[in-house]
Parts: C-alpha cells; sequence; structure tokens
C-alpha cells in the first residue's frame, strides 16, 4: 500500500519563504560590496577619456605652434589657434592662449557623476593638475 504522506511532499515543488530571504540578502550583500567599486571604476575610465581628450589637444596645439609659431591666431591675441573639443556629458572642455603658452581644462560637468572628481589641466610645459595617472 502506497503511503498517502510520501505522495503528498513529492507533489509539493518551489522555495520556501527562508529559502527566498537568504538569497535576498545574499544578493544585497554583493551589491553592497560590487557597487561602490563599479562607480569609481566609471569615474576613473570618465577621468582617463577627459585626459585623452586635453592631450590631444595639446598636441593639436603644438602642431599649430610649429606650423604658426605662436598659439594664438594672432600676434598679441587670445583665440586659440586650435578650437577647444566639445563638450561631453561629463566634462566641459576649455582652452586658455598667449603667444608662448596654453592651458587646456577638463572641468566636470556639475549634476553629474564626476561633478567630485575636480578640474583636470594641462599646460604647454606638461604640468598637469587634477589626478592623473602616473
Amino acid at each position: 500500500m502506497r503511503n498517502w504522506r510520501m505522495s503528498k511532499w513529492s507533489v509539493e515543488k518551489g522555495f520556501s519563504l527562508i529559502e527566498l530571504m537568504i538569497a535576498l540578502a545574499i544578493l544585497g550583500i554583493i551589491l553592497a560590496v560590487a557597487l561602490p567599486s563599479y562607480r569609481g571604476n566609471v569615474i576613473k575610465a570618465r577621468r582617463g577619456d577627459a585626459q585623452q581628450i586635453l592631450s590631444s589637444h595639446a598636441q593639436a596645439l603644438e602642431r599649430y605652434f610649429t606650423t604658426n609659431g605662436r598659439y594664438v591666431t594672432a600676434a598679441a591675441g587670445t583665440t586659440c589657434g586650435v578650437a577647444a573639443q566639445a563638450a561631453t556629458a561629463s566634462y566641459t572642455f576649455s582652452a586658455t592662449c598667449t603667444e608662448n603658452t596654453f592651458t587646456v581644462t577638463a572641468t566636470p560637468v556639475s549634476g553629474s557623476g564626476q561633478a567630485s572628481d575636480g578640474t583636470q589641466t594641462l599646460t604647454n610645459t606638461g604640468v598637469t593638475t587634477g589626478t592623473w595617472a602616473s
């Protein structure tokens, strides 16, 4: 004769509430550890992109200087010979020039994830400010 209780247990399927709660707790712990690290890596990557744009702009200004003998479009002017890069979602870019010097700047956009990252600058002598990789 078949045991009635045995067949009852074999028919029930699924997870208990305790099993689901444990799974959610484990998921919460993993997210609590991983999310700050992920955000930090995103900030670092966007900063690297901005610094690459600054370097490219500096190189373009150096090429302009080699061809024209100055960084500005006219003698005693202040307009850089090469226009600044268009803004991205994270940074705005600007340049200030004299005949013999320039400074290119990346400023974080207010309200973006980079807002707390600080301004990055690069000069014609290679001096940098901000958080640059060594």
